[in-house]
């Protein structure tokens, strides 16, 4: 890792060494910077880890997929994935968001199979949602506001295009 570079043309990336630079800064962006974003998520100071991160998953996953609901069994596999959850933990923050005082989810059964249910944000939700970002956009703009325009138009172009990439990979 340097620190001397000062712009996109000093980095000495390759084809061939580009897989190994890109994990030099997996630790200070999933972990450092990750971990806080998260915090920013949380802020609002409601809800869990696994309640908030169920709400980024069902906010996020309608945007890419443009559906307004999601499987359960989907939100399960996608925690996992996040991060060690046990299904019943899940279940669990599920419940909850579904409740008083929350109410920020409805659970369904799903109309193709009727051991399946489907989860689909309220407007409450959708509400606390709004909240969460600009919670933690409060977070990144500490750090995009040392940005140049150009610096933050290719760093949002290289997270679409790593998203766009890996979801042709995701299990």
């Amino acid at each position: 890792m340097s620190k001397e570079w000062k712009s996109v043309d000093d980095v000495p990336a390759t084809a061939e060494n580009a897989p190994s630079m890109f994990l030099d800064y997996f630790y200070p962006i999933h972990y450092s910077i990750g971990m806080r974003v998260e915090a920013g998520l949380r802020a609002c100071g409601k809800l869990d880890r696994n309640q908030t991160v169920i709400m980024w998953i069902l906010r996020s996953e309608a945007q890419r997929r443009g559906q307004s609901s999601i499987n359960r069994k989907e939100v399960v596999k996608l925690m996992t994935n996040w991060y060690d959850v046990t299904s019943s933990s899940v279940s669990k923050a599920l419940r909850a968001l579904s409740k008083d005082p929350l109410n920020f989810i409805e659970i369904h059964e799903d109309p193709h199979s009727g051991r399946e249910k489907v989860i689909e944000m309220t407007p409450a939700g959708e509400k606390h949602c709004e909240e969460m970002i600009a919670s933690a956009c409060e977070v990144i703009k500490r750090i995009t506001d040392n940005f140049s325009v150009e610096e933050n138009q290719m760093g949002v172009f290289m997270f679409k295009r790593m998203d766009d990439e890996f979801s042709k990979i995701r299990s």
